[in-house]
């Protein structure tokens, strides 16, 4: 990816991170959960910039460095965890781990798309938004139903269906 892709992406989850702010949203749980559709993208910036790249990029977007802390700091207590719920479960495949970031950066696109569409009182582009909404429903339908085919553990399929449910929820009350 390039600087200004990278870049693109830390300015939209700085907006995000605003907008939570504006919204008196503050709890760091509440925050990664709402956050949760940008995990694939802070994962390629995180992965594909060099130290100064990320530096300058936490200088520019101050919230980004924000949710950049609240990730780190959330994935060092999760680490120090002497166990997890999901120890000891098989990792999805490549492409279905590619599948399940790419429906996560749709439903933050979605989600962001749907806040400043309805700030703006615009109708036209809420129906674009509105049939990339039911497009995305339909693709989680399908990913869940792939991975039942596959076979996939029973507590895997439990977390997907829980975290897309709640990411499809939000976005319903933001289409409402």
């Amino acid at each position: 990816m390039s600087r200004s892709e990278f870049r693109r992406m830390a300015a939209k989850m700085d907006l995000h991170m605003r907008q939570l702010s504006a919204q008196g949203v503050n709890d760091s749980q509440v925050i990664i959960d709402r956050m949760m559709g940008y995990v694939p993208e802070w994962h390629a910036i995180w992965t594909g910039t060099s130290d100064d790249q990320l530096a300058a990029l936490f200088n520019e977007f101050p919230e980004f460095y924000r949710y950049a802390r609240l990730m780190e700091e959330a994935s060092e207590a999760e680490r120090n965890k002497p166990s997890r719920p999901y120890d000891g479960m098989a990792p999805f495949s490549e492409p279905d781990q590619q599948r399940a970031a790419r429906l996560l950066t749709t439903a933050a696109t979605l989600e962001h798309g749907y806040q400043m569409l309805r700030k703006s009182g615009s109708e036209l582009p809420i129906k674009d938004m509105d049939e990339l909404y039911r497009q995305w429903l339909s693709d989680v339908d399908r990913f869940q139903s792939s991975l039942r085919a596959q076979g996939t553990e029973p507590k895997a399929l439990e977390y997907v269906t829980e975290g897309f449910g709640r990411l499809a929820e939000r976005i319903k009350k933001l289409a409402g």
